[in-house]
């Protein structure tokens, strides 16, 4: 470990020495005390805080712009909104009632009458049920389906049904 010693005494005041060559003094050299451990500290924190700052002026400026973003992004759903609100007033306004019966009137269209209903015999049910019922079943019974000779092409060319 070594140990650096500082010299406290002054340094000597000498005349200063005439050069030969060009008769002009030499300058006075002096030996200079090494900085102090404090300055370096100070500097390097001045330093980081120089960067902290600068650092949080861009994320303020990215958080801006970002909050920007979503300000749009909010105003365009809003937008949607109204327009679907819109859209359906419109769609109520063009079923109602009232409109549909003017537009039929305008195109000729009279409103129905009384609807009257007619009873149908129960003999005359059970005669239609036996005359079709042989021909559902038969239908329901069909052995060859149209996708069966699809089937049979299929399993010719991929080797699987």
């Amino acid at each position: 470990m070594a140990a650096t010693v500082h010299s406290t005494a002054r340094p000597q005041r000498r005349t200063p020495a005439v050069s030969p060559n060009r008769g002009t003094p030499r300058p006075r050299l002096v030996v200079v005390e090494r900085g102090s451990r404090l300055v370096w500290v100070i500097s390097i924190s001045a330093l980081s805080l120089c960067c902290l700052l600068f650092f949080t002026a861009i994320l303020r400026t990215e958080l801006a712009k970002q909050q920007l973003r979503l300000d749009n992004l909010n105003r365009s759903v809003v937008m949607a909104r109204d327009h679907y609100n819109d859209l359906r007033h419109e769609r109520a306004f063009l079923e109602s009632p009232g409109r549909l019966s003017s537009e039929a009137a305008k195109l000729g269209m009279k409103p129905a009458g009384n609807a009257r209903f007619v009873p149908v015999d129960a003999d005359v049910v059970a005669t239609v049920l036996a005359s079709t019922g042989d021909l559902m079943d038969r239908v329901a019974e069909e052995a060859t389906s149209p996708l069966d000779q699809f089937g049979r092409v299929k399993s010719e060319v991929d080797g699987a049904p």
